[in-house]
């Protein structure tokens, strides 16, 4: 199961989150979301964002294994997409974070999401730490009950500071020659052998779990016309030779569904909670989030379409995206708000556009 992609790189989004043993024996975890634009230009309303690091924030957690209670919890965003400025009324994406603290002392259970959700989701939070937040708290849980199955096997405890678990999950972006864009994840989750059971730094592997996706999204239909996916697990002795498990057809009824909005209900409901293809499901459900990333560093497609046909810019002699295209939609998250400066701004700026036009067409 090669990712044998071809086409232009547009963008790239990283997931991880590196469990380690603390000395108390609860776990202490680290979560990173990275977004990395690697072409183009995007209008922010009156300021330009170049390609670079979009988005660089961070979770630290502190987990009880007994309880998968959350004990502790610290947020950061180092680099964010929109910072305070006269334009945004002062405001910046770190401000809901503090919203976060309410989730300390809940338990990463079944009904977890369901709080995340209604502490941070939408126009409460951040839709970037909430994407990281899913993640962790999908994969933790698992890795704990893993970790009783390595326990179990070598008998000794682990040492203070033993790195105990690491999942990492990828999504890039390609524009192809027919103008669509081709999405790639890859899911990787290491378990390792607790120090004292290893002659060697190979040795440590305790098992690779890992899933592959491959997308076609359809322009300017925004659907799904290709899905390829397989999964595997390895450990020693057989890294070389471990099979690929195809996933392809058990994945049809989401070709020729939108992309957004609604393929990650539409992917809850077909895999359900059927822990054999689990891996597949979180890797599968970043497809969505990925894609929105990857469809701010297509902004070209807007000068070549204002070439050929004019009033695609919004006025006579304009290039770009309209302005009702710039930034987030509404109620996606706190800076773009009903009501925020930003949607404000938007508006205003739109009616501006609006009178230029039309003093444009009276002239």
């Amino acid at each position: 199961m090669t990712l044998s992609v071809t086409g232009h790189p547009l963008h790239t989004r990283s997931l991880t989150a590196v469990a380690s043993l603390r000395e108390d024996r609860r776990w202490s975890v680290r979560g990173d979301v990275i977004d990395l634009r690697k072409c183009g230009f995007v209008p922010m309303t009156q300021d330009i964002q170049p390609s670079g690091i979009i988005h660089h924030m961070t979770l630290e957690m502190v987990i009880d294994p007994e309880t998968l209670r959350l004990d502790e919890l610290v947020a950061s965003q180092p680099h964010v997409a929109i910072e305070a400025s006269e334009r945004t009324g002062g405001e910046c994406c770190r401000d809901p974070v503090d919203r976060l603290q309410a989730l300390v002392g809940e338990h990463l259970d079944e009904a977890f999401d369901k709080k995340l959700s209604g502490a941070f989701g939408g126009a409460l939070g951040c839709s970037h730490l909430l994407t990281l937040f899913f993640t962790m708290a999908a994969a933790i849980p698992r890795a704990i009950a893993h970790e009783s199955e390595i326990a179990a096997r070598h008998g000794e405890p682990r040492s203070v500071g033993e790195r105990l678990f690491w999942r990492s999950i990828f999504v890039d972006g390609h524009e192809d020659d027919d103008g669509s864009i081709i999405l790639s994840g890859q899911l990787s989750d290491v378990h390792s052998r607790p120090h004292h059971a290893v002659d060697s730094p190979l040795d440590r592997l305790e098992r690779h779990a890992e899933a592959r996706v491959v997308a076609r999204v359809e322009i300017p239909s925004f659907r799904v016309g290709e899905l390829r996916a397989a999964q595997r697990v390895r450990s020693l002795p057989n890294l070389s030779d471990a099979a690929w498990d195809e996933c392809s057809e058990r994945l049809a009824p989401l070709v020729g569904q939108p992309i957004v909005p609604g393929m990650s209900r539409r992917i809850r409901e077909l895999l359900a909670d059927d822990e054999d293809v689990v891996r597949l499901r979180d890797a599968l459900l970043q497809l969505a989030p990925g894609h929105i990333q990857v469809l701010a560093a297509i902004t070209d497609r807007w000068f070549t379409q204002v070439r050929e046909t004019p009033s695609a810019g919004g006025s006579p002699g304009k290039q770009g995206p309209p302005v009702g295209a710039l930034g987030g939609m509404v109620d996606s998250c706190y800076m773009w708000r009903t009501g925020s400066a930003l949607i404000g701004e938007r508006e205003r700026l739109a009616n501006a556009a609006a009178a230029r036009s039309e003093r444009a067409d009276e002239s």
